[in-house]
């Protein structure tokens, strides 16, 4: 079964989890927040080995959070045949939408966008979407965690060969349009760049070839060079994401930043999400 899109989903990736106390341990942060509870979640294990003692805990888990697992996507055998035993049903929530050939004929990229429509239209359904932002009185949760993600203010970029480096890697991506905002449970792929007009709510999922840039607030989960490109990049008016992967480089939000949803404002500082001596950092960006 494919999905793009679950009614009342919420996605959690915790496919860079080793083992079941590291998955336990994320979990229980991620559904603590308050846009987590009362969802469908749909659980990215990637290739832990969990048996049916685990699989049972971590549903018993979310289950105390008031949500239910929807489904969970895996690589494991082992937790296949768990998940089959508990009548958990297995699926992958990625919609790999078609990217436009810049060298194609024009009649060729013609069907390529009837493709390209018809998938969004399964991503995206028809209408607006509510969007909802916090409360005058609610407050942010924190805690003493240290944090995984370093925010750093800079007036230019890279070195100029990194520079290089970067422009080598990323021009040769078609990009995707869209002007959208992803709510939770929604995820989309693309074997290109991603450029969303909107925002990105917790509990929803963006993933890249090339770059990924949002004009607006990234609070789900992005991951941009997804064929391991690790000089791709991360960028928005401001990121709040709970995990951003770039390659096979990953860091989460820290827990001193648990805002699950950013107050809407006249005036923002754009970041950049770039990989550097394996790690993300955070670039606030500002001009010359």
């Amino acid at each position: 079964m494919e999905k793009g899109y679950v009614e009342n989903g919420f996605i959690v990736d915790l496919a860079n989890a080793k083992k079941t106390s590291e998955i336990i341990y994320e979990l229980s942060r991620i559904l603590d927040m308050p846009e987590a509870k009362n969802k469908k979640v749909c659980l990215k294990l990637g290739g832990v080995d969990l048996n049916i003692s685990e699989l049972i805990s971590v549903r018993a888990l979310i289950e105390t959070m008031d949500s239910e697992i929807e489904f969970i996507q895996t690589s494991s055998k082992m937790t296949e045949e768990a998940a089959n035993d508990l009548d958990i049903k297995i699926s992958k929530i990625e919609n790999v939408v078609p990217a436009l050939d810049i060298n194609a004929k024009e009649e060729e990229n013609e069907t390529v966008n009837a493709e390209l429509e018809t998938a969004l239209d399964k991503i995206f359904g028809e209408g607006d979407f509510e969007e909802r932002y916090p409360e005058d009185d609610e407050e942010p949760k924190n805690n003493n965690e240290s944090k995984e993600i370093e925010i750093v203010e800079i007036e230019d970029g890279y070195d100029k060969d990194e520079i290089k480096k970067y422009n080598k890697e990323t021009e040769k991506f078609p990009t995707l349009y869209i002007h959208r905002t992803l709510r939770s449970g929604q995820s989309i792929s693309s074997e290109g760049n991603i450029v969303i007009i909107g925002d990105v709510n917790p509990g929803a999922e963006i993933i890249a070839k090339g770059d990924i840039t949002v004009w607006g607030i990234l609070g789900g989960i992005a991951h941009a060079g997804s064929d391991g490109n690790t000089y791709s990049r991360i960028r928005a008016l401001k990121l709040n994401a709970i995990q951003l992967r770039i390659g096979e480089v990953f860091a989460r939000r820290p827990d001193t930043v648990n805002t699950p949803y950013v107050q809407k404002t006249d005036s923002y500082t754009p970041e950049e999400a770039r990989v550097y001596k394996k790690h993300i950092m955070i670039y606030k960006l500002h001009e010359a």
